[in-house]
């Protein structure tokens, strides 16, 4: 029973992040060992979302650790459990859970034994930086504590790069990176002669190869400025150059805009115009760039408004419908989260809870207006999942044609500001073909 429970959720989670991203690419399965005990050890960014994926998009089923306080409370204790999370315990929950982490460990050790897959986070805490923070020791003395008395284990570490190219917001590209597994057999030897010499060496590795996996990029300022083109440009680019067919990946692409970012100079000029950019699309709700919107001709835009005017009914029901689900979910997110780390994790599990709920809300009261329950029921149970491909297929669409329009009457109105806009995206543009 528990193992459908599972299958059921996984497949449930799947589906809705597939959903979610607007796009998602997966690099690297053909490293993930097809047997034998593996830590998957991903970097840590966006908090209980980091989980989430691995746990649908690995190709084998995982067990995690998972920080204590999220297992209070009776029914979320039950819940994570039956999803194979275990708790692992800080000293913020208090000197005394402490113990109880020797207990956790020996299930993972026996996890690793019987040839399961384990998945740590070797940083230890998320935090919301395009950067990998330096690994704890916590991964290491797990690997090495199950091979105690089981030196025959063949043990692998598996990194796992998690990319995100907004952290908050659904409909943006999710980029899922596995390296070469690490084979930890290689350092028992240098463990045997000194412990702490080879969980050093071991973390070093781990620390390059994540690093390769991930966008890392260590100046706060150029983070900032790579969120601007995240945020901005560069989709749009990848968008417009080569279409969703890439001859070359988005992971390697981002990977060497990295390298331009790690010399990128905080009191420049390209830094400040970036900055102005941002705030001016901004204020001026400009959703996507001068660029990709001047690549569409006018017949384009013409046969789009058209269309778009024809959808807009079905469009606004759809809204309308699931505006219920939205309105509690940033409800819930402005009154009691605190760490907007976690807000792409909450909606999605928001969404996930509510679906159903408001879904038999619309369906019963369907029925009690019509008085015939069996087709209000039937049109209910079709509508209300299709809307959601409705929403999900329509919604940058609406943007990018308002976007159309305001760019025009910048235009018309303030033909310096557009003029001083489309030059700072020609700054961007040159240094990507460059």
């Amino acid at each position: 029973m528990q193992k459908a429970w599972y299958v059921f959720v996984r497949y449930w989670v799947r589906l809705a992040i597939k959903l979610f991203y607007r796009r998602i690419e997966i690099l690297g399965t053909e490293h993930y060992p097809s047997g034998g005990p593996v830590l998957l050890a991903p970097n840590h960014q966006n908090a209980f979302m980091d989980a989430l994926i691995p746990a649908v998009f690995a190709p084998r089923p995982i067990h995690f650790l998972v920080r204590a306080d999220v297992f209070k409370g009776k029914f979320a204790n039950w819940f994570f459990h039956s999803l194979n999370m275990m708790p692992v315990y800080r000293q913020r929950d208090g000197m005394a859970n402490l113990a109880k982490n020797e207990e956790v460990f020996e299930m993972c050790f026996d996890i690793l034994r019987n040839d399961g897959t384990l998945l740590i986070f070797p940083e230890a805490g998320h935090l919301g930086e395009r950067r990998l923070r330096p690994l704890s020791k916590g991964f290491t003395r797990i690997v090495f504590g199950a091979m105690k008395d089981h030196e025959h284990l063949d043990i692998n570490i598996v990194p796992l790069g998690l990319n995100y190219t907004n952290y908050h917001q659904s409909q943006s590209r999710l980029l899922i990176s596995y390296g070469q597994p690490i084979a930890v057999k290689g350092f028992v030897e240098t463990y045997k002669d000194s412990p702490a010499r080879a969980m050093t060496k071991l973390r070093s590795e781990l620390q390059d190869d994540l690093e390769n996996q991930i966008i890392h990029i260590e100046p706060i300022h150029a983070q900032r400025a790579f969120e601007i083109e995240m945020e901005r440009v560069l989709p749009f680019y990848l968008q417009r150059t080569t279409g969703f067919n890439q001859a070359q990946t988005q992971h390697a692409f981002y990977k060497k805009r990295e390298s331009f970012y790690c010399k990128l100079d905080a009191g420049g000029s390209y830094y400040n115009k970036l900055i102005i950019y941002d705030q001016i699309m901004k204020k001026k709700r400009l959703r996507a760039p001068f660029f990709f919107i001047k690549q569409k001709d006018a017949g384009y835009w013409f046969i789009q408004n058209i269309l778009l005017l024809l959808f807009l009914p079905l469009f606004t029901l759809s809204w309308v419908v699931h505006a219920p689900t939205y309105f509690t979910i940033r409800a819930v997110l402005k009154r009691f989260v605190a760490d907007r780390q976690f807000y792409s994790s909450i909606k999605l599990v928001g969404t996930l809870i509510l679906f159903p709920i408001f879904g038999l809300v619309f369906a019963v009261a369907a029925a009690i207006i019509t008085k015939r329950p069996l087709l209000a029921i039937s049109i209910v149970g079709v509508f209300f999942p299709l809307s959601i491909f409705v929403i999900r297929e329509l919604r940058l669409p609406y943007r990018y044609t308002l976007t159309m329009w305001r760019m025009l009457w910048i235009k018309l109105m303030n033909r310096d500001l557009y003029k001083y806009l489309r030059s700072i995206e020609k700054s961007v543009l040159n240094t990507l073909k460059s």
